[in-house]
């Protein structure tokens, strides 16, 4: 039980993770493409890696599922549940770092189009702290 608790939590809170970022990131996209639309294809890189987050939390929530015959005593059903707590928090610091980078890279660019390379390093790391995450839930999984 407490695996498949592990499961439902890493995806829900990794979608929560998502949506937070998205929800701030796609209006800030919006005002930018209204100004300068050519902009857009570039900029919705902040709303892509806050998917991602979701696809992250999913990969090891099929995991989990995947291994829950396997699970089988309740130290195996922790670590279950430590991979998905990993995988949730490190989701949720990856989207509070998209949240606040992705609008501030976008009004950057807005301002100066040739930013956008320097600006964008602050969503690329903080992206990769769920990258980090899910890594970490891989080796825990085994």
């Amino acid at each position: 039980m407490i695996a498949i608790l592990a499961a439902a939590l890493c995806i829900l809170i990794c979608s929560g993770a998502a949506l937070l970022s998205i929800k701030i990131c796609a209006p800030a996209l919006a005002s930018v493409t209204s100004e300068k639309p050519e902009l857009g294809s570039k900029l919705v890189i902040s709303i892509i890696l806050g998917e991602a987050l979701a696809i992250y939390g999913l990969l090891i929530a099929f995991m989990i599922i995947g291994r829950l015959p396997d699970i089988t005593t309740q130290d195996d059903a922790m670590l279950a549940l430590v991979s998905a707590a990993t995988m949730g928090i490190t989701a949720i610091m990856a989207s509070i770092g998209i949240s606040y980078c992705g609008p501030a890279m976008m009004a950057a660019a807005v301002e100066k189009p040739d930013s956008f390379t320097t600006n964008i390093l602050g969503l690329v790391l903080s992206e990769a702290l769920a990258i980090y995450g899910l890594l970490i839930s891989f080796m825990i999984l085994g």
